[in-house]
């Protein structure tokens, strides 16, 4: 995002003061109290000195969960998950955006991470990277198309570059703000309700949102020294996966002879979506349900329980299946068609 021109800085926060007391109030103080809040962005800036019990507290109050006992298993999962990873985090004392999306990328593949990997950024990095969420992002995107006639709107935040270009807005804009005062927490609060309460209903043509769009692949720049990747001719996601992951195990210098297997899990941790290009969910998760069955003559693997290729085959082929499946199925184990090793690999 190019950077705000003082006139479109001043025509925001009109708009903002125009409705800065109304949506400011509408702020959910009991389910999202301030006092553990300015403690968690105190104390995980040095995660070495982050409680384990910190971690839950810390999520349960960013998943709406604060007070609650009974919540969604999902996140229960997640958190048991940061808590589990922490102690190598925060020993490898990368903190920068990058590193800290690369490592819990790897550690949370399989769940919708993105949030909670912003959120834990902001939580290291208060001083450089703002709290987002897809009602504050809508605000902004709402702003945004008030003073740029060709502002074309992001559904939800899904990528670095959007906590980059949300955490600039936000730090050009509140100076602008006169009812925050300087408050960057006060500005906080207004965008996520106004984008909640209010933005939420206004319509937006199609034409003026951003389609999620999948990274495209030359395929002729595909190599590796251990696997034969020319043998895979579909060009599908399914496919593109099984490239990615033949790369992934080459650059580790993972062979695949001798009967080496992997879970369902290592092979799905070695291809998350974030690192495939694969821009919406649904897409990636029918695509490891293809790449695990023999849909169209695939022959990727060899499961040790031989049914499950047939059952991944006939997910794939079926209209209302469920693409989400392969979860169930995480710890079964499988080979590489040798096939597709190069000899000596």
């Amino acid at each position: 995002m190019s950077e705000l021109t003082k006139k479109e800085i001043e025509s925001i926060a009109k708009t903002i003061s125009e409705h800065f007391g109304e949506y400011t109030t509408k702020y959910e103080v009991l389910k999202y109290p301030e006092e553990p809040y300015l403690k968690w962005k105190e104390s995980f800036s040095d995660p070495k000195s982050v409680e384990h019990d910190e971690i839950s507290k810390a999520f349960e109050w960013k998943y709406g969960h604060w007070g609650k006992t009974n919540f969604v298993p999902a996140h229960k999962v997640i958190i048991a998950k940061l808590q589990r990873h922490w102690p190598e985090f925060a020993e490898k004392g990368k903190l920068e955006l990058d590193d800290i999306f690369a490592f819990w990328e790897e550690r949370l593949a399989g769940h919708q991470s993105f949030i909670t990997i912003a959120f834990l950024s902001h939580l290291i990095c208060s001083k450089k990277v703002e709290i987002i969420d897809q009602h504050n992002f809508r605000a902004m995107n709402y702003l945004m198309s008030t003073v740029r006639a060709d502002w074309v709107w992001k559904r939800v935040p899904v990528s670095q570059e959007d906590i980059t270009d949300f955490s600039a807005f936000v730090r050009s804009v509140l100076p602008a703000v006169k009812e925050a005062k300087g408050n960057k927490r006060e500005l906080d609060k207004f965008l996520m309700m106004f984008g909640k309460h209010k933005v939420k209903g206004i319509p937006v043509s199609r034409s003026k949102v951003a389609p999620a769009v999948s990274k495209k692949y030359d395929w002729s720049l595909f190599s590796s020294e251990t696997f034969d990747i020319g043998k895979i001719t579909l060009r599908s996601n399914a496919d593109l996966l099984f490239a990615l992951l033949l790369q992934s195990l080459d650059a580790d210098g993972d062979g695949a002879g001798d009967g080496i297997t992997y879970t369902i899990e290592e092979i799905q941790r070695r291809i998350p979506m974030q690192k495939t290009g694969i821009a919406v969910s649904s897409s990636y998760n029918y695509a490891l349900v293809a790449l695990f069955g023999n849909q169209k003559g695939r022959d990727y693997f060899m499961f040790e329980n031989e049914d499950l290729g047939v059952y991944f085959t006939d997910q794939a082929n079926d209209p209302s299946r469920d693409n989400n499946c392969w979860k169930k199925y995480l710890d079964e184990k499988a080979r590489i068609n040798v096939k597709y090793v190069r000899a000596g690999g």
